[in-house]
């Protein structure tokens, strides 16, 4: 029976489309919950950026499955005693994927100079679409979350995938 499972309690949820209304709602209700738990700034300011960036990435990147309901955008931040969690999920068109988990597997592959490095190129190199689609986002959600981003791919149908992205961010200050 290996590790022991740490509960975790969901702190926030989210489905459905999103508006920027509906991102400033969920940020400012993340901020209340963590301020309330008596968590840190920098943890506080963590959970921002990488909500902000991930909620981003779903608003401008929604490829909506018409009639399909159970594929819709959704999100969620969960916590225990050794970190918060986020799970980022949306659908995708089956020709982004490829590029997507490239960039991912890019990002996880750097370290902390690494990214730094990365998201400065990125800029330089004027590769950054009108919709934000160089990867910035991700590098900077790997950047404050100083974690591994986890994902998965499921494919739906032959044109989209469900893909879910899951960002740690640790309590302790060990790192």
């Amino acid at each position: 029976m290996g590790e022991v499972e740490v509960a975790s309690e969901e702190l926030l949820r989210h489905f459905g489309p999103l508006s920027y209304e509906e991102i400033g709602f969920l940020l400012n209700k993340m901020a209340a919950l963590l301020d309330k738990r008596g968590m840190n700034i920098t943890i506080r300011k963590k959970v921002y950026a990488a909500m902000v960036e991930s909620l981003e990435n779903i608003y401008k990147h929604q490829d909506h499955i018409s009639d399909d309901v159970a594929y819709l955008p959704k999100f969620s931040l969960l916590v225990n005693a050794q970190s918060l969690s986020l799970f980022i999920s949306n659908s995708i068109l089956n020709h982004k994927v490829n590029l997507l988990k490239s960039k991912l597997d890019k990002v996880n592959s750097l370290d902390k100079d690494g990214l730094k490095d990365l998201y400065k190129n990125t800029i330089l190199s004027g590769n950054v679409s009108p919709k934000g689609g160089a990867g910035l986002g991700i590098i900077n959600i790997a950047k404050v979350s100083e974690n591994k981003i986890n994902y998965t791919f499921t494919a739906i149908n032959d044109k989209y995938s469900y893909f879910t992205l899951n960002v740690l961010i640790s309590l302790n200050n060990t790192k």
